[in-house]
């Protein structure tokens, strides 16, 4: 009997000793200028300051210079906050919780936070290179699928391509099949086409020409809305700001059947110019493809 008592009294004094169980509060959306700037306490542990790092609560954000704004979303994004030098340090209250009604969405957001930071933390902009590191030729690694053909949704749309390397100006044809559907010129290296009616089941083939005539094509296939994969109703009808949630759909959609749709997710994600989140990911999906041009599969209509 005493020694039930004891080891009672044992397991009483672990839970009275153990640390609160943390609770998820939301994530951090934008803040300007360095992280250096800013400053996150978790008890005695200073947490990195990165875009949609998960916060929770009892957590203390503060600024440290005058000039600068950090913007939390909250109670699992549906409360933004604004934390500034005068209002610092701000401490994420327990009234600021993941809303037990919104548990389910926050399981399935968390999880895309942390594939858009996957995506994002080795984002490589070739414009960004110096021209030593560039690659001599033109090459379009948004279209250089090795797994999967890369698909677009059929309908009248513009189309946004992004490309590294070769020599300023630039010729971007449009083809399908053998036809020229559309000429532009650049002197950047992305561009966004007039409107084109691309039509279900063909394909249709991108050649970028530089100023030496170097050039190299790429392809993808076109599909009618309802073979494109469906995004979670779950998260599509939340009541979460709008340019997030494209962005995490974006982010959810490059994910799907080993990388086929990264080009529509970057056609999607591509119009959000100013949501740095949404521009990150752009990046990411431009240059992640690995630097190759697939010209033997999906290009021919």
């Amino acid at each position: 009997m005493i020694k039930k008592i004891s080891i009672s009294l044992i397991l009483f004094g672990f839970f009275l000793a153990a640390p609160a169980i943390a609770f998820d509060a939301g994530w951090i959306d934008h803040f300007e200028g360095q992280s250096a700037n800013y400053l996150i306490k978790r008890g005695q542990q200073k947490i990195p300051v990165r875009l949609f790092t998960v916060l929770q609560v009892g957590d203390e954000i503060s600024v440290t210079k005058k000039q600068h704004t950090i913007t939390i979303n909250l109670r699992g994004g549906t409360h933004t906050v604004q934390v500034t030098l005068e209002n610092s340090p701000f401490k994420i209250n327990d009234t600021n919780q993941v809303p037990e009604r919104l548990n389910n969405l926050w399981t399935w957001t968390r999880q895309y936070l942390s594939e858009w930071q996957k995506f994002t933390q080795s984002v490589t902009s070739y414009d960004n290179q110096t021209v030593s590191e560039q690659p001599k030729k033109p090459m379009v690694p948004l279209l250089a699928n090795v797994e999967s053909i890369a698909a677009l949704v059929a309908g009248k749309r513009a189309l946004y391509l992004q490309w590294a390397g070769g020599k300023s100006p630039y010729q971007i044809l449009v083809l399908k099949r053998h036809n020229r559907l559309l000429s532009n010129t650049s002197i950047m290296r992305q561009i966004k086409t007039e409107i084109i009616d691309f039509q279900a089941d063909k394909s249709y083939r991108i050649m970028v020409i530089d100023a030496d005539g170097q050039s190299s094509i790429a392809g993808f296939r076109v599909v009618t809305p309802i073979r494109q994969p469906i995004f979670p109703e779950i998260f599509k009808e939340a009541n979460l700001p709008e340019n997030f949630r494209q962005t995490l759909q974006a982010t959810w959609l490059a994910m799907q059947e080993n990388g086929k749709w990264v080009f529509e997710a970057y056609q999607q994600i591509a119009q959000l110019t100013d949501y740095y989140p949404a521009q990150l990911l752009k990046q990411a999906l431009a240059f992640q493809q690995k630097m190759q041009i697939q010209t033997i599969r999906g290009i021919r209509g």
